[in-house]
C-alpha cells in the first residue's frame, strides 16, 4: 500500500459513511485527474478469495467505481530461449492473447482421468477502455523512453523515508537466476547440468538499471509457488510470464488491469530484498499508465456494479439457452475445451501446426457424395468385411478402372462408414497428379495432423524429432513413417484406420517407397508374425488403399507379399454388380431429370432405356451424360429427339462433346486455358489464371496491368466455355478427372490431333508455354516491389514454417510470383528444347547474374529452397543448378575450360550443383568437358557425396565411371557411403559398396555408415551394410554404436537385425548402454527385446 500512496499527485480526506459490511481501510487521492481509491489485503493474508472479498467490500462503499488496477508484486518466469529475459524489478502487465484474457487461474483444474486435466481457470479480459490505453502506452514506449525512472526518482526524493525503508534499487549484483535443472541439488559439481555455471544462469548486462515492461499472461492461484519445476510447468502449460496470488479472485467480477513488479523467480531462492522496490516500480508504471486513460472517457463508462448486474443477467440468459442446446452441443464444447487445454503448450501447438502442409480436407471434399445403395461391390465384398472385422493390423488394396467411383467410395468410407469416434480414429489422404498431392511426405503429414487433432496427447511421439529438425521434418519421409508407426503403437491410440486414395497418382519413386513400407507393415501384421506389434497395444492399425489396377503397383506389392488381400474390379468389363448399381443410379437420375425438365413419360422411358443399353457404363460417364442431357435440352429446338440421338457412348465421347460446344472464335483461348490447367504444377486460383492467361494470350506485355484479365469475368467464362470439363472449387481450377488430362495429352502412340480435342496437347508444348508465361511474368516491371517485400520477409529475424507463412493471405500476386520463381526452371527444362528463339528470348535477362533483376528472382528462389542467403552465382553454375542442358552448352562455347571448376563463396562448383540435384545430362556434359570430379567443397563435401545423399543413381554411376574417389572424406556426412546410408538409398549404397566403398570407415559426427543408417531406421540399408561386413559393434561418432542409437530411437526391426548379427547389448555410448537408451526413449518393446537378449545371453 505504501508504494501506491507514494504515487498519488494529491491526497484526499478519509472517507465518511463507509458501508457497515465493508471492513477495508482506504486511502483516497488523485492521479492524472482520476479520483483514486487505494485498498490492500489485511496484513499476512493472501490468496484469490481474500482479494475477491476486498474488491466486493470496496464496491459496497464506492458504488461509482468504473475500473480497477491490481498493483503489487509477483514471481517472474523467465524464458531465455524465447527472448523473455525477465529480471527482478521489471514489471509484468496482464494482456489478453488468443488463449487467455490476461490472467489464468493455474490451480483450478478438473481431473479428466488418465493424466489429463481440463482448465477451469480462464478469466475475463480487462475492459476495452483499459486495453486501448495500454496499446497507446506501448506505442509511446516504442518511440520514447518510459517515464517510470523519472517517476521513481521523484517519488524517492519526495518521500525520503522510502530509501531508508528498503524501497530503493537493491543492486543488480543481488539479482541471481538459478538453473531450474540444478535448483535444490546443493550445486555439487556432479549435480550441475551443462547449461549453467555454478548452478546459476549467466545473462548479459543491461545498458542501465531501469525496469523493463513485459505484456502477456499472469498466472494466479492460492498456492505460493516456490519451486522452479512447478514454475516452469505453469510457463509451459499457460505461457505465463508471472505468478501471483490475488488477481484470479477479481477478474470475473471486478474489471481491472493487473500490474506486477517482479520480486523473485518463484523458486526455492525467494528474495524478500526486492519486494518493496518491485512494488514501487509497479506503482510507478500504474501512475504512468493512468496518464493515458482519459478521465472524461472514464465518466462515460458504466459503474462496475451495473456491469456486474448486466453480466449476471446475461449469464442467466445464456445458461437457459445452453440447457436448450442439448447433449450433442455439450459434448462438442467439452471436446473442444479438452482439445484447447491439451494444446495450451505453445510448443505442442507449433508442432501440431507444422504437420498441416496441405488442405487435405478440400482434396477429399471435391469428390461427390455416394448415392445410397451404391459401392456395394466393395462394402459387401467378403475381403472388405474380413479386413474390417479382423482383430489385428491389416491392409486392403482396392483397384478399379477409371470412372468406377473409387474416390467417391473413399470419401464415403471416411465420412460415413468409418467416421472417427472416441474409440477409433480415421485419417485419410487423396493423391492427385499435381505437386501438392503427389508425394508421400505430404500424405504422411496429413495422416499425422489428423491423428494429433483427434488425439492430442499422441503428439508426444513427434515433439522430439520436430524440435531437432524444425521444419525439415515434414520432408523426411522415413522419419514421418517412424513417427506414424510409433503413434499407432501407443497403448492409448485405440483403433486407427488410414485411407489412401488414388495411389496410382502418387509420383513413381514415392509410390514404390510407400508400397514397400505398406508391404513390410502387412508382413508383420498377422498375430503369428514374430515382429507383430498388435499384441502389445489395445488398438489395431488398418490401411485401405485404392488405385487403378496397374500391373506395376501389383508387382511392387508382390515383391514382399505373396497373397495381399485385394478387391479388384475392371469397370470396362462385364461386371454384374457394378453395372446393376449404375443402372439403379441411372433410373434415379433420369427420374430426377424428368421432373426438372418436365419430360413426358415416353421420353423418360426412352432416355432410360438408351442409357441402360450403353455397353461401357461407369459413374464418370453417367455424370457427364446427365450434364450433356441438360445442355442439349436447353439448346435444342426439338429436345425430345435430340436427347436420344446425341447421348455420349463413352467418357471420351462425352469429353469431345463438351469441348466441341466451344465457339470457333474461342477455341484458341480455351486451348490456352487447358494448356495452363494441365501444365501447372499445382491447381492455380482464378486470380492466378487471370495473370497467366493474360500473358499467354498477349504478344508482348511489360506490366501487370497490361497482362491481368478480370478474374470475375474469367471465372464466368471458364465455366461457360469448358462446361463440366473444368470445375472451380474454393477458387482453385481443376480438371474434372485424371482421365480428362489423359484425353487431352498426346501420348506419342498416335498422330497429334489437328482438329478434334482428343490428344490436342503435347507435353513439350505445354511445358514450353508454361515456361514462357513464367519468364515473361518475372520480367514485368511492376512486380519488383513485391519481390523486394518477399526478400525482406525472408531476411527478417521472424522464423517461418513454410512459404505460406511468409506470403500474405489471399494475395494472389505474391502466390503466382512464388509459383513462377520456383517452377520456371523446371518448365523450361522439361520442354527439352535447344535454343528456341521464342523460349530463349527471356533467358539472357534471367541469366544476367550482374543485374538487379537477377538478384530479385534468384534470392527468392534460393531462400524458398534452402532458407538461407544465396551464394555468388555465375551463368555456368546457374545452368548446372537448374539443369538447363542446352543453355549450359551455349555458355560452354564461350567459357574458358579453366572456369568450369570455379567455386562460389560456399565452395560449390557447377558439377557439384548438377550432381546434388540429379541433373544427369548436365553431369555428363561437364564430365566430358573436363570438370574436376573430386573437387572438394560445398555442404556435402564433393559431387559424389551430394548426389549420394540425394539418391540419384544415374549420376552416381556417371561420376564413378569418370573416376570419382568412392572413399574421399569430408563434408557433412564424411563420405559418400554415409551420405547414401543417411538418405536410405539402398541402390546407391549397393553401387558404392560394389565400387569399393569401405563399409567400416569412421567419420566425425555420425561415426560410420551403419550408425547413421540405424539412427534413421533404414532397415534394408542396415542389412546391406552388415552383409558387406560392417562391424556391428564399431564405436564412433556422437552416439556410440548402432545398437544404442537404434534403441534410443525405438526402431524395433533395426534392433532385431543388429542383435541377430551379434550386437553387444552391454556396450556403452552417449545414452549409456542399449537398454538404458531404449528406456530413456520410452520404447517398451525394444526394452523387452533387449532384456530377453540379456537373459538368454
Amino acid at each position: 500500500m505504501t508504494a501506491a500512496i507514494a504515487t498519488l499527485d494529491e491526497r484526499h480526506q478519509p472517507i465518511t459513511g463507509q458501508d457497515k459490511l465493508d471492513s477495508n481501510n482506504y486511502v483516497l487521492g488523485r492521479i492524472h485527474g482520476h479520483n483514486v481509491v487505494v485498498a490492500c489485503l489485511p496484513a499476512g493474508v493472501y490468496g484469490t478469495n481474500a482479494a475477491a472479498r476486498v474488491a466486493n467490500d470496496m464496491l459496497r462503499t464506492f458504488t461509482g467505481l468504473r475500473f480497477g488496477l491490481m498493483v503489487g508484486i509477483g514471481g517472474g518466469i523467465p524464458n531465455l530461449p524465447m527472448g523473455l529475459d525477465i529480471r527482478l524489478g521489471d514489471v509484468v502487465i496482464s494482456e489478453p492473447d488468443k488463449m487467455f484474457g490476461g490472467v489464468v487461474q493455474y490451480d483450478l483444474r478438473k481431473n479428466l482421468g488418465e493424466g489429463h486435466f481440463e482448465s477451469k481457470g480462464t478469466l475475463k479480459s480487462p475492459p476495452t477502455m483499459l486495453l486501448a490505453a495500454l496499446s497507446t502506452l506501448q506505442a509511446e514506449h516504442d518511440l520514447e523512453d518510459s517515464h517510470v525512472p523519472a517517476i521513481l526518482t521523484k517519488i524517492v526524493s519526495k518521500h525520503r523515508n522510502l530509501a531508508r525503508n528498503g524501497y530503493g534499487f537493491p543492486g543488480r549484483e543481488k539479482d541471481t537466476l538459478y538453473c531450474a535443472e540444478c535448483c535444490g541439488s546443493g550445486f555439487g559439481s556432479a549435480d550441475l547440468c551443462n547449461s549453467c555455471a555454478h548452478g546459476t544462469i549467466e545473462r548479459s548486462a543491461r545498458e542501465d538499471d531501469h525496469p523493463l515492461f513485459w505484456y502477456g499472461t499472469i498466472a494466479s492461484g492460492n498456492e505460493l509457488i516456490k519451486n522452479a519445476a512447478e514454475r516452469d510447468r505453469i510457463r509451459n502449460e499457460f505461457g505465463a510470464l508471472c505468478v501471483e496470488m490475488e488477481a484470479a479472485g477479481l477478474m470475473n467480477d471486478f474489471p481491472c488491469l493487473v500490474i506486477r513488479g517482479i520480486c523473485d523467480y518463484a523458486d526455492s531462492h525467494k528474495n524478500d530484498g526486492w519486494q518493496k522496490y518491485a512494488a514501487l516500480t509497479a506503482a510507478a508504471y500504474a501512475k504512468e499508465y493512468l496518464g493515458y486513460v482519459s478521465p472524461e472517457q472514464t465518466k462515460l463508462e458504466k459503474p462496475i456494479q451495473e456491469v456486474i448486474a448486466s453480466l449476471a443477467s446475461l449469464n442467466q440468459h445464456l445458461a437457459k439457452q445452453s440447457e436448450l442446446a442439448g447433449e450433442h452441443l455439450c459434448e462438442v464444447k467439452q471436446a473442444h475445451a479438452k482439445q484447447d487445454q491439451r494444446y495450451q503448450s505453445e510448443r505442442h501447438r507449433q508442432c501440431h501446426r507444422a504437420f498441416k502442409t496441405s488442405t487435405y480436407e478440400q482434396f477429399k471434399d471435391v469428390n461427390p457424395d455416394r448415392v445410397d445403395g451404391t459401392c456395394q461391390w466393395v462394402l459387401s465384398h467378403p475381403q472388405y468385411l474380413q479386413w474390417h472385422s479382423r482383430p489385428h493390423d491389416d491392409l486392403l488394396w482396392i483397384s478399379a478402372d477409371p470412372g468406377c467411383g473409387k474416390s467417391v467410395l473413399t470419401k464415403s468410407l471416411v465420412d460415413r462408414e468409418f467416421c472417427s469416434t472416441n474409440q477409433h480414429t480415421v485419417c485419410y489422404f487423396f493423391f492427385k497428379d499435381n505437386e501438392q498431392q503427389d508425394n508421400v511426405a505430404t500424405a504422411l503429414c496429413a495422416l499425422l495432423h489428423q491423428l494429433f487433432t483427434h488425439q492430442p496427447p499422441l503428439i508426444s511421439h513427434a515433439i522430439s524429432a520436430w524440435e531437432k529438425t524444425d521444419n525439415k521434418l515434414v520432408k523426411e519421409v522415413a522419419e514421418l513413417w517412424r513417427i506414424l508407426m510409433a503413434v499407432t503403437r501407443d497403448p492409448e491410440a485405440g483403433d486407427i484406420i488410414c485411407v489412401l486414395d488414388a495411389l496410382d497418382e502418387c509420383r513413381q519413386s514415392d509410390q514404390r517407397w510407400l508400397i514397400k513400407m505398406l508391404s513390410q507393415f502387412y508382413s508383420q501384421s498377422s498375430p503369428e508374425s514374430s515382429t507383430s506389434s498388435s499384441a502389445s497395444r489395445r488398438g489395431r492399425l488398418k490401411f485401405l488403399v485404392t488405385s487403378r489396377p496397374y500391373d506395376d503397383i501389383q508387382a511392387e506389392f508382390e515383391k514382399t507379399i505373396d497373397s495381399l488381400p485385394t478387391i479388384r474390379l475392371r469397370g470396362e468389363e462385364e461386371n454384374d454388380q457394378i453395372h446393376s448399381e449404375i443402372d439403379m443410379v441411372i433410373q434415379m437420375r433420369v427420374e430426377q431429370l424428368a421432373k426438372a425438365l418436365r419430360l413426358d413419360r415416353a421420353t423418360q422411358n426412352q432416355l432410360e432405356m438408351k442409357l441402360l443399353a450403353m455397353e461401357h457404363r461407369t459413374y464418370l460417364w453417367l455424370h457427364l451424360a446427365i450434364d450433356d442431357i441438360r445442355v442439349t435440352y436447353r439448346h435444342s429446338l426439338r429436345p425430345e429427339e435430340a436427347l436420344i440421338k446425341s447421348l455420349p457412348v463413352s467418357v471420351e465421347d462425352a469429353y469431345e462433346k463438351i469441348l466441341n460446344r466451344v465457339a470457333e472464335e474461342q477455341r484458341s483461348i480455351v486451348k490456352k486455358i487447358l494448356q495452363i490447367v494441365v501444365g501447372a504444377r499445382r491447381p492455380l486460383s482464378v486470380q492466378e489464371m487471370a495473370i497467366a492467361l493474360g500473358i499467354a494470350t498477349s504478344t508482348k506485355v511489360t506490366s501487370l496491368a497490361q497482362a491481368r484479365l478480370a478474374p470475375t469475368w474469367l471465372e464466368h467464362s471458364i465455366c461457360h466455355w469448358c462446361g463440366l470439363f473444368v470445375f472451380i472449387n474454393h477458387q482453385k481450377i481443376y480438371l474434372i478427372h485424371q482421365t480428362a488430362k489423359e484425353f487431352l495429352l498426346w501420348d506419342n502412340s498416335s498422330p497429334l490431333s489437328l482438329s478434334g480435342w482428343k490428344h490436342c496437347l503435347d507435353h513439350l508444348g505445354v511445358e514450353k508455354e508454361m515456361a514462357r508465361i513464367c519468364e515473361e511474368f518475372l520480367g514485368l516491371r511492376d512486380i519488383k516491389p513485391v519481390q523486394r517485400y518477399l526478400i525482406e520477409q525472408f531476411e527478417s529475424d521472424e522464423p517461418f514454417w513454410e512459404i505460406e507463412d511468409v506470403l500474405k493471405k489471399d494475395d494472389h500476386l505474391q502466390s503466382f510470383l512464388y509459383y513462377a520463381t520456383e517452377h520456371w526452371p523446371s518448365h523450361f527444362r522439361d520442354a527439352d528444347m535447344p535454343n528456341d528463339a521464342s523460349t530463349m528470348s527471356g533467358l539472357p535477362k534471367l541469366y544476367d547474374v550482374d543485374s538487379p533483376d537477377f538478384n530479385l528472382w534468384f534470392t527468392i528462389f534460393w531462400e524458398m529452397i534452402f532458407r538461407e542467403k544465396p551464394p555468388s552465382m555465375s551463368p555456368l553454375r546457374l545452368a548446372a543448378l537448374l539443369g538447363h542442358e542446352h543453355v549450359l552448352l551455349q555458355i560452354l562455347q564461350s567459357t574458358e575450360i579453366t572456369k568450369i571448376n570455379e567455386q562460389d563463396d560456399k565452395g560449390n562448383t557447377a558439377l557439384y550443383f548438377a550432381s546434388r540435384f540429379g541433373h544427369d545430362k548436365v553431369v555428363n556434359v561437364l564430365c566430358g568437358r573436363g570438370a574436376d570430379i573430386n573437387a572438394q567443397g560445398g555442404f556435402y563435401g564433393n559431387a559424389l557425396q551430394a548426389t549420394s545423399f540425394g539418391g540419384h543413381e544415374k549420376v552416381v554411376q556417371i561420376l564413378l565411371e569418370h573416376g570419382a574417389d568412392v572413399n574421399t572424406q569430408g563434408g557433412e556426412y564424411s563420405n559418400a557411403l554415409q551420405a547414401a546410408s543417411r538418405g536410405g538409398h539402398e541402390k546407391v549404397v549397393q553401387i558404392l559398396l560394389d565400387c569399393g566403398a569401405n563399409v567400416n570407415t569412421q567419420g566425425r559426427h555420425y561415426g560410420n555408415a551403419l550408425n547413421i543408417a540405424s539412427r534413421r531406421g533404414h532397415e534394408k540399408v542396415v542389412q546391406i551394410l552388415l552383409d558387406y561386413g560392417a562391424n556391428v559393434n564399431a564405436q564412433g561418432g556422437v552416439y556410440g554404436n548402432a545398437l544404442q542409437v537404434a534403441s534410443r530411437r525405438g526402431y524395433e526391426n533395426v534392433v532385431q537385425i543388429l542383435l541377430e548379427h551379434g550386437a553387444d547389448v552391454n556396450a556403452r555410448g552417449l545414452h549409456g548402454n542399449a537398454l538404458e537408451a531404449a528406456s530413456d526413449g520410452g520404447h517398451e518393446k525394444v526394452v523387452q527385446m533387449l532384456r530377453k537378449k540379456i537373459v538368454s545371453g
